[in-house]
């Protein structure tokens, strides 16, 4: 009998707003955030088999792929049941530590992936109900595309596109950043809470497009001003971005990739050309909606 297989792309997310609120009894924090789907993306291979067990290959020996790794034990849920086996092949685009969220959109791929295959029965609240336990960026990348999160993050509500999409450069510094150790370096900066909540309601409960111009105004990150402070050179990538011409520039999660957002295409044409062999890691981006996501 041939072998299923199934081609993925496990898309990358930016935090295009992300306010750290205070901490919980279970030693997390609240957060509220917007977070965003790009067409940076994974590949990702399922294979079924006959002989059961979870196989998982990946081309970057960073990422685990024993039986200690998330996207085993994510898999794990749905196979238990399932007398047959999953081979899991990952080439990876998206940085690792990168605050890109690329660990997590895997395993939602992965979760979504295994559901096509098999044909399970599971309700998008269900899955998202598993992938809470897989990362507070994971339940996002079940749903993809614009969404609001809060909570720990595993909150998620689903926004409206934003239409056109939104140019980007990324440029990872080949910094690698921990989110616990990002978090706990908050916690002991003075410059906490150096910005008020936006104001993001008139996004919520609403049916059409978000335009572009709409998000100018809210990109935002907690952990900026303080990843900034301890590595100079984000704050100098951030100016660098500004000055050849994005609308603003920041940080994505919980770093250490920059983005800077432009207004039209050609402008980021014109600034990746000059700007893509003065880092290791630069990207060109667009948001995408969750229709795009979905597989």
């Amino acid at each position: 009998m041939a072998e299923n297989v199934l081609k993925l792309k496990s898309y990358a997310k930016v935090n295009l707003y992300l306010k750290i609120g205070h901490r919980t009894g279970d030693g997390y924090h609240n957060i509220e955030s917007i977070m965003q789907t790009i067409d940076l993306f994974d590949e990702i291979n399922l294979k079924q088999t006959d002989r059961p067990g979870i196989f998982i290959e990946c081309d970057n020996p960073e990422v685990p792929t024993d039986k200690n790794s998330i996207i085993y034990k994510a898999a794990e849920i749905l196979m238990n049941n399932i007398n047959k086996g999953i081979n899991i092949s990952i080439k990876k685009h998206i940085p690792v530590a990168s605050g890109l969220g690329g660990g997590s959109s895997n395993v939602a791929t992965v979760l979504k992936g295994i559901c096509r295959i098999f044909n399970l029965p599971l309700s998008p609240a269900q899955l998202l109900n598993i992938a809470t336990n897989f990362g507070m960026d994971t339940p996002f990348f079940i749903l993809g595309g614009t969404a609001f999160a809060r909570g720990r993050g595993e909150l998620v509500s689903p926004l409206p596109s934003i239409y056109p999409p939104i140019p980007l450069i990324l440029i990872n510094p080949e910094i690698k950043v921990s989110t616990k150790w990002a978090y706990q370096l908050y916690d002991k900066s003075i410059d906490k809470n150096v910005k008020n909540i936006a104001d993001f309601s008139y996004l919520l409960n609403r049916s059409e497009i978000i335009k572009p111009v709409e998000i100018y105004s809210l990109i935002y990150n907690s952990f900026d001003l303080i990843l900034s402070q301890k590595f100079p050179v984000i704050e100098k990538i951030k100016n660098r971005l500004k000055k050849l011409g994005s609308i603003t520039a920041t940080i994505s999660g919980s770093g250490p990739t920059i983005y800077g957002i432009f207004e039209r295409k050609n402008d980021m044409v014109r600034v990746y050309n000059e700007i893509k062999d003065e880092y290791p890691l630069v990207y060109q981006a667009y948001t995408i909606g969750a229709q795009d996501t979905s597989l």
